[in-house]
């Protein structure tokens, strides 16, 4: 080498012994500890013993393969002999790998094991080497060329075989290689002697890449050694250090006694300090364990790992103690000695109790309603999917739909705390008069389903929901005072009405809508007339297509008068369809389907647009007062599209109306949105005020200019003690915010007159007029009157904001 003339002053003693550090370094398949080393051998022991099955059955094959080659022309007690021995190595090679199943895998293993696999191993070699030696004088060149052909096969396959135990393959290799190549170097065939040259050469590039391939696994073992090494101490280090009680380090000793106990320890099990360290472990910790079904199965886990000496992590246990049950994480491995034998066990046990009950609490919110405690959505329809399509069939059942009649006017005039009160004594209810076989459920709101296993009919369903609307006759106390309980319900069976879990719930909605068009607190069974409702649903959505290119729209526009001296300030613009077919189509059923498949943003800036070009042409001091949908509201661009639609209209002379639920979609974008309009100049209302969920947080988050009081509080204002507090309490809170009220629908002269009394700014309804056209506009501010009020009754085609 080009070096080692650059250094001409080595010493040459040095150079044998480096040369024999080089080969100890190549003949070493991994660097290691003892304790390391002794793992790393039982693992390659292991990987041998797996093969030898396989192994020996090659060599009763082969065997074989020579008898029939070489027995017409080999002494037969020759051949029987050799044939025998290789027999009987390989049915102690058999009996070794049962031996070795039936135990326990090994853990461990001494070097004195490694050579005594090397030494059986090259036994095999040695006599599968004596083969060649024995035969060749003996036999015809045909026979010589079989036997040297399977005894070449044997050579490299048993020594690949042999990897995992370099040291027993090499020395298989090197017995069974020696004895081949002398036979072939004295067999007198020609170029015997050049082939014996080859032969021993393959040896050696068997030798070679079988302790090749035994570095890479050896470095494998090496790797994997040192990463649980790493994981296991900085594992035992965290959880020495961390600064809580939730963890225990514990030992255990070959008798299963406690190593060192703590007071933490013996707090847990509940045992004194000086008798749980002379207490067996696991038995104290069985009588720990509860008795039931899960400590059972508990136990039978640990106790699996325990006598298969195997180690485990995060094996869940609970412990009962002075009645409390508390949840344990159990992560522990085996120790072994040099023979390896099981001289104890080291780990860490866990507090996961709290873990275990919020998991507990988190499973069942995810399968039950947290108010009611009865199946939610999600569960009910898993549920009901597996009784329809589920590998077991069933049977007919009914779904059954409920929503209770007056749940809104409740939770909007006594509050959520009265409506939760209702909504959990309506599932007690429920449950009280269902059957054991059936399911309740609570599918959100007021909105409550059950399945009625078994039933096939009206016959079926009949006295269960005529008893459950009997038990309802009775008033229940809803936070002091008695409420009586209405509820519509809706019934579909299946396979009659449907197949399926959509189909099912659909259909009983719909029978459930025909009970409330009916008045309410009765039942009603699906039928397929009910359908025609859906069908009428989707042919509006269809038919709102295009609506606006060809003109059906109209908007109309109801005054709005001021209290005190009643001169008109303001019109609130009313959005009306006509259509060919359908006639003309309330807003209360197609504004919702238009949000619904998105076509509202078209639909509204079209209103703007219509009404501010409209407004534009009336009298000076005469706004207009434009409703926005949530879907408008929260849209990009909408504050841009409203100053476009103004144009020319002062933008004091708009006002726009929002409802608390176009809040509580997007609370932030809908306050950003107003407080841009506000800067614009343009005013802004909240209608339909106290009707929606949680109004005053949002007047303190935006101060609207103007607030509409409903007409449900307008209509009960004059017959109604509560309705009028509510309406004062509107007017009071209105003024101390410095904004101005409106009411909608009044319809009697004492309903004005009680408002203006009580503070409230403007009103608007049939008692003023009934809404006009846009061309209507002018002149009826002209000719308005002040007084006396016109009452003027609503007609078919005309409804009040």
């Amino acid at each position: 080498m080009p070096q080692s003339r650059r250094r001409p002053a080595l010493p040459l003693p040095l150079l044998p012994a480096r040369f024999v550090g080089t080969v100890r370094r190549f003949f070493r398949a991994y660097e290691a500890d003892e304790s390391d080393a002794r793992r790393f051998r039982a693992r390659q022991l292991e990987a041998l013993l797996r093969l030898t099955p396989l192994a020996m059955a090659v060599n009763v094959l082969n065997v074989v393969v020579i008898d029939f080659s070489v027995w017409d022309t080999a002494p037969t007690t020759m051949i029987a002999s050799w044939s025998l021995t290789i027999l009987i190595m390989a049915y102690m090679g058999v009996r070794g790998w049962v031996q070795s199943r039936a135990r326990a895998e090994r853990a461990t293993a001494s070097r004195r094991a490694l050579r005594h696999a090397a030494i059986q191993a090259g036994l095999l070699g040695a006599v599968w080497g004596l083969l060649p030696a024995l035969l060749f004088p003996v036999i015809d060149i045909d026979s010589k060329f079989y036997v040297g052909l399977v005894v070449t096969g044997m050579i490299c396959a048993g020594g690949f075989a042999l990897t995992s135990v370099p040291v027993a393959a090499t020395s298989y290799v090197v017995c069974i290689g020696v004895g081949s190549v002398i036979a072939l170097w004295y067999s007198g065939l020609e170029y015997a002697h050049l082939f014996s040259l080859l032969l021993f050469a393959y040896c050696g590039i068997v030798i070679h890449s079988v302790w090749t391939m035994a570095k890479t696994i050896g470095a494998r073992l090496v790797a994997e050694a040192h990463a649980e090494r790493q994981n296991e101490v900085i594992g035992l280090l965290l959880k020495d250090f961390e600064d809580h009680a939730s963890d225990l380090l514990w030992e255990l000793d070959a008798r299963g006694r406690f190593a060192h106990v703590s007071v933490r320890l013996a707090q847990v099990l509940g045992v004194t300090a000086e008798r749980l360290a002379t207490a067996h472990a696991w038995a104290v910790l069985r009588r720990r364990m509860p008795d039931d079904d899960t400590g059972v199965t508990q136990w039978a886990a640990l106790r699996s790992h325990v006598t298969d000496r195997r180690a485990f992590r995060d094996l869940h246990v609970s412990i009962t103690h002075e009645g409390r049950r508390t949840w344990w994480a159990l992560s522990a491995r085996p120790l072994f000695d040099e023979l390896g034998q099981v001289t104890g066990w080291r780990g860490v046990a866990t507090d996961i109790t709290d873990k275990h009950d919020a998991f507990r609490k988190l499973s069942w919110l995810a399968n039950n309603d947290s108010l009611t405690g009865l199946v939610n959505r999600h569960q009910f329809r898993e549920l009901l999917q597996t009784l329809l399509q589920g590998p077991a069939p069933v049977g007919p059942l009914a779904v059954v739909c409920f929503d209770l009649d007056d749940f809104k006017r409740i939770n909007d005039s006594r509050g959520h705390a009265a409506g939760d009160r209702l909504l959990a004594i309506f599932g007690q209810r429920l449950l009280a008069a269902a059957r054991r076989s059936d399911t309740v459920a609570r599918l959100g709101g007021d909105e409550f389903a059950m399945v009625l296993r078994g039933a096939t009919g009206e016959d079926e369903v009949r006295s269960l929901l005529d008893r459950l609307l009997a038990s309802l006759d009775e008033p229940c106390d809803v936070l002091g005072q008695p409420e009586q309980l209405r509820v519509s319900i809706g019934v579909a069976l299946a396979p009659a009405d449907g197949h399926d879990v959509d189909t099912l719930l659909n259909h009983a909605d719909l029978a459930l809508y025909a009970a409330k068009d009916a008045g309410g607190h009765r039942w009603c069974l699906f039928h397929a007339a009910l359908a025609d409702t859906s069908r009428r649903r989707l042919a509006l959505s269809q038919a709102l297509l295009g609506a606006i290119e060809r003109d059906e729209f109209r908007l109309v526009y109801q005054p709005q008068i001021d209290a005190e001296d009643q001169h008109i300030s303001g019109f609130e613009a009313l959005l009306r369809w006509e259509h060919a077919e359908h006639g003309s189509v309330s807003p209360e059923e197609f504004v919702p389907i238009a949000e619904a498949t998105g076509m509202m943003h078209e639909i509204g800036d079209w209103v703007l647009r219509t009404a501010c070009a409209e407004a534009a042409n009336w009298p000076r001091g005469v706004s207009v007062s434009i409703n926005v949908s949530a879907t408008q509201l929260t849209g990009e661009g909408f504050v841009e599209r409203v100053a476009a639609a103004a144009g020319d209209l002062q933008p004091s002379r708009v006002e726009l109306e929002v409802t608390e639920s176009a809040l509580i979609e997007d609370a932030d974008g809908a306050v950003g949105a107003l407080r841009k309009l506000r800067q614009l100049g343009f005013r802004t209302a909240l209608d339909d005020f106290g009707t929606g969920y949680s109004a005053l947080g949002y007047l303190r988050r935006f101060p609207f200019d103007t607030l509409k009081i409903d007409r449900s509080f307008v209509r009960d204002l004059s017959r109604d003690g509560e309705a009028q507090v509510i309406v004062e309490t509107i007017l009071a809170m209105a003024r101390a915010l410095r904004m101005r009220t409106i009411a909608e629908g009044v319809e009697h002269p004492v309903e004005a007159e009680m408002l203006r009394e009580r503070g409230c700014a403007a009103f608007q309804g049939f008692l003023v007029s009934r809404p006009l056209p846009a061309g209507d506009v002018t002149a009826f501010v002209e000719g308005w009157r002040p007084v006396p009020l016109r009452v003027v009754e609503p007609d078919a085609h005309t409804a009040s904001a």
